[in-house]
């Protein structure tokens, strides 16, 4: 009969997430999903930032311009992380989680460790 610590490595080595692992990485996901909302509500926009009747330069309205197409950019991929870790919790929730959307297996803790929203294994991220 084998013993607890072979058990562990075995389930370790097939890549399925202990409990204590779930609630560490429930816990990351949660919280980064709360700070990503709380930067959301925090941000201030600027309505005049690019107005096109406001008397600047032509070169200081491209720069304007530009910035904020930077700064919509960070939203959108704000509003992605955002939704990946919604998605997250939901596949938490319904006991799916860790499992790679490309090849059915298991994505390393290490992995999720460092990007709980990932999706897919190592190789199938490659």
């Amino acid at each position: 009969m084998p013993n607890l610590a072979s058990w562990s490595r075995g389930r370790h080595a097939a890549g399925v997430l202990s409990v204590e692992e779930q609630i560490e990485l429930e816990i990351r996901a949660r919280g980064e999903l709360e700070r990503l909302r709380e930067e959301a509500t925090s941000e201030e926009v600027d309505p005049q930032a690019v107005a096109v009747d406001v008397a600047i330069g032509r070169l200081s309205r491209l720069d304007s311009m530009q910035m904020e197409e930077v700064r919509k950019d960070a939203v959108r991929r704000r509003n992605q992380r955002i939704h990946e870790l919604q998605e997250t919790l939901r596949k938490m929730d319904e006991g799916n989680y860790g499992i790679c959307e490309g090849c059915g297996g298991w994505i390393d803790y290490a992995r999720l460790e460092q990007c709980p929203e990932a999706a897919l294994c190592g190789d199938c991220a490659r």
